[in-house]
């Protein structure tokens, strides 16, 4: 069967298919479409140019790969076999849609919860998003991408992510990409000799760090250093220990390494044990020449150059001449290793996979932000209740701020404080992932007044998203 008509040639919609009597369907309000229900593998959409969207089951998983395999267009056996291990997995968590015998499209829905500025939120990752060469720019896709969503908002995820090789495609389907992605590469020698030169211009103190290789058993002390840095950090997922269990035992990484306070006086005294190994400081994360996660206690702030400079001595011995940094994109290593002459490398970059953001539920994401939204009204002398108005291209809305809570609601009568905007910029603007000076230069966000502008950046404070690359990599 041929490809389906794209929707913008007038295709009909699936509320105007009659669905079978037999299987049931849930319907959520606001998006006017009927879903599968992912406990029920007979539970299906029947899609009206053919096909069906069905929920996974463990026979699928061959099928699986040999689609990916031929969309990527490289072997993704070894990974996709690593990944049904992951605590909290269930076939029946991947989307797919099926024409007669043949599958020509996958999604994996997988839920995930994660930190923003110390708040847990409930996520989704859109993993394995494919679809046959055949049917891209189709209304298959789009109705999967459509399926996934639904059902995500449905299961209580209020933000959605995905990591995409056709982020313009995505685009086009109200997804935004989030600012600030990248990583900074550097010569490894060129920046070992310049923290070598840095750190022999400190005085020497009694106490220091040492730097070596983890152990397993070491294990909790890396998760609590993890937990502590990443809570306060824009994005990064929180992991339980089974989680820590998994992500270590795929061999994803070469290695990690493990900075220790340590005490050098005995070793002065003719005492060479290296028993004097105190509280860990941090960790990094590294495959070949790339530190893919570097975490540390905010107590130990020179952890993070011990561990680079580590990381250098190391890439050099394996005969690499570079060294790549994946931390986020505030983290001051990044001007450090510019300083020494390396570059920050944007995933902007023509064919590179790009991070986007949807917000499935801007109410329940307003109202679980509410402690951030006091803090910072308190902090830049916002009054409350303050309301502003926000009107984008499919509904308006009213964000109110008071002393108890905060809300998004239909709005009615138009605040005295209204901004105008599409929809994706309206949402990036409540994930903090829009530089609101230049939104109003470029008018893609439009003001009531210029005095709003001081509002907006108070509360809805830009910040640049970040996720581990660790929990991105194949192996």
């Amino acid at each position: 069967m041929s490809a389906p008509p794209n929707r913008n040639q007038g295709e009909a919609d699936l509320d105007d298919v009659e669905s079978p009597p037999a299987l049931a369907f849930n319907r959520h309000a606001g998006n006017g479409r009927s879903l599968v229900a992912r406990q029920d593998r007979a539970a299906v959409r029947e899609l009206p140019y053919g096909g069906r969207i069905v929920t996974g089951n463990a026979g699928d998983h061959p099928l699986v790969v040999q689609l990916l395999t031929q969309a990527r267009q490289t072997a993704v056996a070894d990974d996709f076999q690593s990944r049904l291990d992951e605590p909290g997995y269930r076939p029946s968590n991947r989307l797919l849609i099926q024409l007669e015998k043949e599958l020509l499209a996958h999604a994996h829905v997988a839920s995930h919860i994660a930190w923003f500025d110390g708040q847990r939120m409930p996520v989704v990752k859109l993993e394995d998003f494919a679809v046959l060469p055949e049917y891209r720019e189709s209304a298959y896709d789009r109705d999967l991408l459509a399926a996934a969503e639904q059902i995500a908002t449905a299961e209580g995820a209020v933000l959605g992510l995905v990591n995409a090789d056709r982020h313009a495609w995505f685009e086009r389907q109200g997804w935004s990409p989030l600012r600030g992605q990248g990583h900074t590469r550097a010569n490894a020698r060129t920046v070992l000799a310049y923290l070598d030169a840095q750190e022999r211009a400190r005085k020497r103190r009694k106490g220091s760090l040492d730097v070596r290789t983890w152990r397993h058993f070491e294990l909790d002390a890396v998760r609590s250093i993890y937990e502590t840095a990443a809570a306060e950090l824009w994005g990064p997922l929180f992991r339980s220990e089974e989680c820590w269990q998994w992500l270590i035992g795929r061999k994803a990484q070469d290695q990690v390494l493990l900075a220790l306070e340590t005490n050098r006086a005995a070793s002065t005294n003719g005492d060479s044990s290296l028993g004097l190994l105190g509280e860990a400081a941090g960790y990094a994360v590294v495959r070949g020449s790339c530190i893919v996660e570097l975490m540390s206690l905010p107590k130990f702030p020179t952890a993070r150059v011990h561990m680079l400079a580590r990381a250098c001595r190391d890439a050099i011995d394996r005969d690499h001449h570079s060294i790549s940094l994946y931390t986020p994109a505030s983290d001051p290593l990044h001007e450090l290793m510019v300083t020494a002459g390396g570059a920050w490398i944007s995933d902007r970059k023509e064919n590179s996979p790009r991070l986007l953001m949807r917000l499935l539920s801007p109410e329940r994401w307003v109202e679980r932000c509410y402690p951030l939204w006091r803090q910072r009204a308190h902090h830049a002398g916002v009054p409350r209740p303050t309301e502003i108005g926000i009107t984008t291209t499919d509904a308006s809305y009213r964000f109110t701020l008071t002393r108890r809570s905060a809300r998004l609601e239909p709005m009615g009568d138009r605040p005295a404080d209204w901004v105008e905007c599409d929809r994706p910029t309206f949402e990036s603007l409540l994930a903090g992932n829009l530089a609101i000076n230049e939104a109003v230069e470029r008018k893609t966000l439009r003001l009531s007044s210029p005095e709003l502008k001081s509002t907006l950046a108070a509360l809805f404070v830009p910040r640049l998203f970040w996720q581990s690359p660790l929990e991105f990599m194949r192996l």
